[in-house]
């Protein structure tokens, strides 16, 4: 009987701390779903460091994250400069001495026709969409490999597998970023490193508050009802996704890599709006 009991509560853990001792890297994390990630991580254990290019943003996060874990640190990154993640990536190295977590948050957007886009805006997204995650990686990568443990979650988009006119480049990149994980999840799984992807649909970010700042009552209103349209469930909030994040990031997820997760309120279930009367 006693036997039993240890097969059913083999690898059974407490959750209390869920990331108690790791050290996160994050790439974009001075707003917007980053940050909602980066809080959620500290409260959960996890010394964070992180990436932003606004300045007055970081030090705004980095100090609120340094009164949960006063080692959580950020820096100044372009993302769309190669060279910038590049040396980046060796600073967080030396100041933390090994990355157990990285989450590659970027996302910007150029929205043209398919056959309207130019270079400079497709090298722009292709570098901070796409591009930089994977320099990231590479750089922490060994460290995992070297200690038989880590965990890579990209937040991608729910464009990544259907999406709209006008959105070619931004799909494409974050469909590479999925692809991606895929084959990384399969470099990496014998030395138990686990890759997994988000793919959040419509969220209530600060950025999407800042768009809705520049609209009047009526288009507000009309955007709302669009949104409550597509989604089965009630709008999503950064948070939502920061617990799906914190899910793949932590032990909670040991068994699972390689996957998409749809975190879109059942937008991508929904086919459309049409209601027939027969």
């Amino acid at each position: 009987m006693m036997r039993e009991t240890e097969l059913y509560q083999s690898g059974i853990r407490d959750y209390n701390k869920l990331l108690e001792g790791r050290k996160a890297f994050v790439t974009t994390a001075a707003r917007g779903i980053g940050k909602s990630i980066a809080l959620l991580f500290a409260s959960q254990g996890a010394t964070v460091y992180f990436g932003g290019r606004n300045e007055s943003y970081v030090l705004h996060t980095e100090g609120e994250l340094q009164q949960i874990i006063p080692e959580c640190r950020g820096y100044i990154i372009d993302l769309a400069d190669a060279a910038q993640s590049e040396a980046a990536a060796q600073t967080v190295l030396y100041d933390s001495g090994g990355i157990d977590i990285l989450v590659c948050t970027a996302g910007v957007n150029c929205h043209c026709a398919a056959d309207a886009y130019r270079d400079e805006e497709m090298e722009r997204l292709l570098e901070t969409n796409y591009l930089s995650g994977l320099r990231f990686a590479r750089a922490f990568l060994p460290g995992m490999r070297g200690r038989r443990k880590g965990s890579i979650v990209n937040i991608s988009s729910i464009h990544s597998m259907m999406t709209q006119p006008t959105n070619m480049l931004y799909a494409g990149t974050k469909g590479a970023m999925n692809a991606a994980a895929r084959a990384m999840a399969l470099d990496c799984a014998a030395d138990g490193i686990r890759v997994n992807t988000v793919c959040p649909g419509v969220v209530m970010s600060d950025v999407m508050y800042d768009e809705a700042d520049k609209m009047d009552e009526e288009q507000r209103e009309a955007f709302g009802q669009a949104l409550d349209r597509c989604q089965p469930l009630p709008r999503g909030q950064m948070a939502d996704i920061a617990n799906v994040a914190l899910f793949l990031a932590s032990d909670m997820s040991s068994y699972i890599t390689g996957q998409c997760i749809l975190a879109d309120g059942g937008a991508g279930i929904k086919a459309h709006d049409f209601h027939p009367t027969f």
